[in-house]
């Protein structure tokens, strides 16, 4: 006997319901691999589910522009509406349709993970800020701040790309973090698969596909490829270790505070000097106090408590 094949237009109105969801709600674990499952299931559902999200985009898009000519807030449930439509059809209703904000993920001072709409996975350091683009963004991301370290799930033909800054870091199935440090610099290291990296502003032009171990930093000197002794070992603050290759210092001072009670600043002059280190975080004041004998600084508290790092005088 042959299988049952589903219509396209059931494929259709159940990829509609699921956007329609996604846009409604933050989806339960549960819920997260149930679409992870149906897209899955048939390259006809990752599609069909692509073009219903791209249409809810173009919609929110439409409404936005007739909501500076309309006073009051056309109600959320009229998306419902769109769901017992064919895709051309919803283009013609579009001016009646609410948009939401993008979803925006943050931390506060602890690790959080979160399971993304797709059922990918995305664990943030402490004081990060990932925001989903556009008001429906499919697998886009911002990394407005801090570190990240994504899980993703794989979608053939739906490509997860997260940005941070002027790089964008697109996922070609993978495990993989970015940083985005408050000196602009961005990191990126792959514990498994692959993802291309791509920049051209903000610094020379960069292209790269980085596979596993492959790590670069970027600022607007340029990129610095490396390569991970242990892949593994890539977003170590999740055990409270925070480790560095010629890092800034004022970048090191921002992740101790972070990760730890030490409130630490680096001064007009020791800012920019790099550190190769490794320690746990509930070690930072020793590493601080420690400082001095690899680098020409000296540390002072100042009355609040904040520890100063300076160059020290010739």
């Amino acid at each position: 006997m042959n299988a049952t094949v589903a219509p396209d237009d059931d494929i259709e109105g159940k990829a509609r319901d699921w956007a329609l969801t996604v846009f409604g709600e933050r989806l339960s674990p549960e819920r997260a691999d149930d679409l992870r499952d149906w897209l899955a299931a048939d390259p006809r559902h990752a599609k069909a589910y692509d073009q219903a999200e791209q249409l809810m985009l173009a919609l929110s898009g439409v409404d936005a522009l007739a909501r500076e000519t309309r006073p009051a807030r056309a109600p959320a449930w009229r998306w419902a509406a769109a769901a017992g439509l064919p895709l051309a059809a919803c283009l013609a209703i579009g001016v009646t349709l609410a948009a939401r904000p993008p979803e925006i993920l943050e931390s506060g001072r602890a690790v959080r993970t979160a399971t993304l709409a797709d059922g990918s996975v995305a664990t943030l350091a402490p004081e990060t800020r990932l925001r989903k683009a556009g008001l429906m963004g499919g697998r886009h991301y911002v990394l407005e701040r801090g570190e990240a370290l994504f899980d993703i799930r794989h979608a053939p033909g739906r490509k997860f790309q997260v940005e941070a800054g002027q790089t964008q870091v697109t996922v070609l199935g993978t495990r993989f973090e970015v940083r985005h440090a408050p000196s602009g610099e961005i990191g990126v290291a792959v514990e498994r698969g692959r993802v291309a990296v791509h920049r051209d502003e903000g610094g020379p032009a960069f292209d790269a596909v980085l596979a596993r171990g492959d790590s670069v930093t970027l600022d607007a000197a340029g990129a610095r490829p490396a390569k991970l002794a242990d892949p593994t070992a890539i977003a170590g603050w999740r055990q409270g270790r925070l480790s560095y290759v010629s890092a800034r210092l004022t970048d090191v001072a921002s992740d101790i505070g972070r990760f730890s009670a030490v409130r630490v600043v680096a001064a007009p002059g020791a800012a920019d000097l790099r550190v190769t280190a490794s320690f746990r975080a509930d070690q930072s004041r020793a590493f601080v106090a420690n400082l001095p004998t690899a680098l020409s600084v000296t540390v002072r508290p100042r009355a609040d408590g904040v520890l100063v790092v300076s160059p020290r005088a010739r």
